[in-house]
């Protein structure tokens, strides 16, 4: 008898822990360090500020300032008002003019680097840099905590102290091996800790944190998962789910000067240096390599929908910065005389072989090794182009040219798909996109775009009809020069 599949709820509040909240944390601690906060008005009467004024009173960079209010916006702890400018919100205001609130949260701003150290304090039991790491987490999770102004303080302390620790607390069981062994039988906590190598007090807290995140529980002396916790990390999914956090630790630092990078523009992980971008897309597409199977299944929904509007018999496809290859293998299975380019660098285009020889669509591919920025896409040469999660790699910049290339090599009746994250018309959501976004500045990236910004560049380059699709993953962006008939499928409404 198969088991219960898991609480929708539970997978996306993990998945968010693993992947997003320590960039909220840092959202909220960086808009605090820098004293965002203090240059907004709140109340009635109060006047909007606009990003240009804001950024010019912090003294700091605008896209920056903006990456980090997206998200605030969000969240409701700040107000947009379309057309005019930000605005505190009263609630925020109100719990932000307690001294004693703030002089916590400044407090908490000297833990950001010391918290990555947790799997050393949990394996020795003691005080890592002189400071007590473990009894700071026993305090902030485990003890009753100070009064705060109200509920919504106790929101805001929360997603700004916890969020970042709980996200370490999964970073760091995963590192010691703690969430594969409670995949097994339950243990008492001193058996668990003589077979991590580890100390049972340190090993107690972490244990502790896990209980309060809904994933570890104690019964009868032993300790296992939650059975919300088994029905998501079993055997088969635990390695899944663990992929995504060195991910996460790979912008830890960078997250820790987040404000430096808004104020200064000094990127801690800059991935305009060539190196460094090297190092994290080639571990990147080996980390996806490792979940190729799964995500082709979804990319292939995608394959579905352009073939609703085009036939893929005999067509040339040219899959743009392909990472693992995933989007454009699926194009290849689509038809059995579909050729699909792949494109991106040697590094990366290694972990794309694999995947076509095993899928047998070596003889129907061409690996093209190159700079998507400065190839040269030739004229009318490809009836699909897919551009998979790539725009937010790219410096803002740049794109108009590059649309331009790219519209320049579509045959006619050609599209153009473009994957991954969608903000809203008004940038102040989803939330997740808000995040990755987020992500891309403090790596001194691209940008997370909505559909009218997309709109706003393809359009200039003869791409005049563009709509938006929703896809089991996250949605597609597809254009066209107006000459190919829309799907029966409903496009994502203007937000």
């Amino acid at each position: 008898m198969s088991k219960p599949p898991a609480s929708p709820a539970f997978v996306q509040q993990l998945n968010f822990l693993g992947r997003d909240a320590s960039n909220e944390s840092a959202a909220l601690q960086a808009a605090f360090s820098l004293g965002l906060f203090g240059q907004l008005s709140a109340g009635p009467g109060a006047w909007p500020l606009s990003l240009d004024s804001l950024a010019e009173h912090l003294g700091a960079n605008r896209r920056g300032v903006r990456a980090i209010l997206e998200p605030l916006v969000g969240l409701g702890f700040v107000l947009f008002e379309e057309g005019q400018g930000y605005l505190l919100a009263e609630d925020t205001a109100a719990f932000l003019a307690d001294a004693a609130f703030r002089a916590r949260l400044r407090a908490m701003l000297e833990w950001w680097h010391p918290v990555a150290k947790l799997p050393e304090a949990v394996r020795t039991g003691a005080a890592v840099d002189g400071r007590d790491l473990l009894g700071w987490f026993r305090a902030l999770f485990l003890e009753p905590s100070p009064p705060v102004p109200n509920a919504r303080a106790e929101e805001f302390f929360d997603r700004y102290a916890r969020n970042f620790a709980r996200t370490q607390a999964l970073v760091t069981a995963a590192e010691l091996g703690l969430l594969a062994r409670l995949v097994e039988t339950a243990t008492p906590r001193d058996v668990l800790a003589a077979e991590l190598k580890v100390h049972p007090e340190g090993l107690g807290v972490l244990l502790g944190v896990l209980a309060s995140l809904g994933v570890a529980r104690e019964e009868a002396g032993s300790w296992s998962f939650t059975e919300a916790a088994a029905r998501m990390l079993d055997a088969t999914s635990l390695p899944y789910f663990q992929r995504a956090l060195p991910a996460t630790m790979a912008y830890w630092e960078a997250f820790g000067h987040l404000g430096e990078a808004v104020r200064e523009q000094r990127f801690r992980l800059d991935l305009r240096d060539p190196e460094t971008a090297r190092r994290i897309y080639q571990e990147n597409a080996s980390r996806i390599s490792g979940i190729f199977g799964s995500h082709l299944r979804l990319s292939r929904k995608a394959a579905e929908l352009v073939g609703q509007m085009r036939s893929l018999a005999g067509a040339r496809v040219l899959d743009v910065g392909t990472g693992s290859g995933v989007w454009g293998a699926a194009f290849g299975l689509a038809s059995p005389t579909t050729h699909v380019t792949y494109l991106d660098s040697v590094h990366v285009l290694d972990a794309v072989r694999p995947h076509l020889t095993k899928l047998k669509l070596e003889a129907r591919s061409r690996l093209w090794e190159g700079d998507c920025l400065s190839v040269d896409y030739g004229e009318a040469e490809y009836d699909v182009i897919l551009l998979p999660q790539i725009i937010p790699a790219l410096p803002p910049e740049a794109l108009p040219g590059f649309f331009a290339k790219l519209a320049r090599a579509l045959k006619p009746g050609g599209l153009l798909l473009i994957s991954g994250y969608l903000l809203t018309d008004r940038r102040d959501g989803p939330l997740d996109a808000l995040y990755f976004a987020l992500r891309r500045y403090v790596s001194n990236e691209g940008d997370v775009l909505s559909l009218p910004e997309f709109q706003a560049l393809l359009t200039p380059v003869g791409l005049k009809s563009a709509r938006a699709f929703d896809m089991p993953i996250q949605q597609v962006v597809v254009a066209h020069r107006g000459d190919v008939a829309w799907p029966e499928v409903a496009a994502v409404p203007a937000a």
